[in-house]
């Protein structure tokens, strides 16, 4: 069972927001996190089938408002593996809803899971000024089994985007 989410809404002068993805490179075994995000539309379905999933092999979306900057593989290095921007005044207006989402890449044939994992984290920053709107650990040893976590989403209402902060293994595949 999972608790609701906490939900903040994000300053309206808020428009370029930067996701960023870490973790230490394990000395045994390599594990590959990945974060996706999925735009969706108020029926909450991915806009233009595809097209609405941003991964490593879909790294930007067709309006250039959404894009995956690199790929690490191993977590090496210091401070983010992986970064993403969005720029939410170029989202096209069907896009009314955000999921976040980090997978380990094959964790399941690799028999990885978050339990395994050291230091990672998720988060979210307003990308004008560096300021942390969202940051989460995403290290637990409870988390046997668990390859993907749904970390957060962003929701447009009628005048502004509304950040839900969630930390909670999800079945999706990405």
């Amino acid at each position: 069972m999972t608790s609701d989410p906490v939900t903040q809404s994000l300053p309206k002068h808020v428009s370029l927001l930067q996701c960023g993805l870490g973790w230490d490179a394990q000395s045994e075994t390599e594990l590959d996190l990945d974060m996706a995000v999925l735009a969706l539309d108020t029926s909450g379905k991915l806009v233009a089938g595809k097209e609405g999933l941003i991964y490593a092999g879909h790294p930007r979306h067709q309006s250039g408002a959404i894009q995956l900057l690199n790929d690490s593989i191993t977590g090496e290095g210091e401070g983010d593996d992986e970064q993403l921007l969005i720029n939410l005044l170029k989202l096209p207006v069907n896009i009314t809803k955000l999921i976040f989402v980090v997978n380990i890449d094959c964790g399941e044939e690799q028999q990885q899971d978050f339990s395994q994992t050291q230091n990672a984290f998720w988060r979210l920053l307003n990308s004008a000024n560096k300021q942390v709107l969202l940051n989460r650990a995403l290290s637990n040893p409870q988390w046997q089994g668990v390859t993907t976590l749904l970390v957060a989403t962003l929701e447009r209402t009628d005048t502004q985007w509304q950040l839900a902060s969630h930390l909670e293994p999800s079945s999706l595949k990405t």
